[in-house]
C-alpha cells in the first residue's frame, strides 16, 4: 500500500514558496520515532540549519549525530551547492548529513551525495522503521552485463598523495570514525591506528 500524497501547498501551513517548516516537522517526528532527540532551526557558527539530532541511546556509530537540511521545493531541482553546504555544516559538527526533500536532485548533486554518503530521504522514507542507509550505487542502464559494479567508496577516489603519506590522515566523514568496507559501514579510529589512510575505502 502506497503512502498518501502530501497535503497541498496552498492549504497547509509551513508549505509553499519560501517555507519549509512543514517538512522540517515531518523529519523531526520521524527522527523521534527512530530514537533521536531533535532540535530545529539552530545555528552552526551563525549559519542556520534545519534539524539536528542526537540518538538517545548511543550505538557508537557516526549516525549517533545527524544534521539535516529540508527542501520542500515544488519545481526547483536540488543542485551541488545544497549538498556542499549540507556536508560543510554536518562535518563541522562531526555529524552525518541528511537531506530530506520533495523535489529532485540534479545528476551531479546525486553523484556528490552518493560519494559523501549523504542520507537522501523522501516523504516515503519518513514512514520507515529506522534511518535509511545512504545510496552507494545506481542501477545500470545495461542489461545482462557482467561487469563489476563499483560502490561510491570505490568511485570516489582518494586523498592527495601528499596527505596520504601522513599516518593520521585517514579519510573520514566524521572525526573519530573511518569508512569500513565497500558499503556504508564505519569503525572507530583508535589512538594506535596507523594504517596508510588510502581514502578509497
Amino acid at each position: 500500500m502506497s503512502n498518501p500524497e502530501p497535503p497541498s501547498r496552498e492549504n497547509t501551513a509551513g508549505r509553499g514558496q519560501g517555507h519549509g517548516q512543514w517538512l522540517e516537522y515531518q523529519l523531526a517526528r520521524a527522527l523521534g520515532r527512530w530514537g533521536y532527540e531533535t532540535d530545529r532551526n539552530v545555528y552552526v557558527f551563525s549559519q542556520e540549519v534545519d534539524v539536528v539530532a542526537v540518538r538517545g541511546e548511543k550505538e557508537g556509530k557516526p549516525t549517533d549525530w545527524l544534521l539535516a537540511q529540508c527542501k520542500d521545493w515544488e519545481t526547483t531541482r536540488i543542485d551541488t551547492e545544497v549538498i556542499y553546504r549540507l556536508c560543510l555544516m554536518a562535518f563541522t559538527c562531526r555529524a552525518m548529513p541528511v537531506l530530506c526533500h520533495t523535489s529532485e536532485l540534479t545528476a551531479d548533486a546525486r553523484r556528490l551525495a552518493r560519494h559523501w554518503e549523504v542520507r537522501i530521504l523522501t516523504l516515503d522514507d519518513l514512514h520507515r522503521g529506522s534511518l535509511p542507509t545512504p545510496n552507494i550505487a545506481e542501477p545500470t542502464a545495461e542489461y545482462g552485463t557482467y561487469e563489476t559494479q563499483y560502490t561510491a567508496r570505490e568511485e570516489r577516489g582518494s586523498l592527495p598523495l601528499l596527505f596520504m603519506g601522513e599516518p593520521r590522515k585517514q579519510f573520514s566523514y566524521v572525526p573519530g570514525f573511518r569508512p569500513d568496507g565497500r558499503s556504508h559501514e564505519y569503525r572507530p579510529l583508535d589512538d594506535t591506528d596507523h594504517s596508510d589512510g588510502s581514502g578509497g575505502g
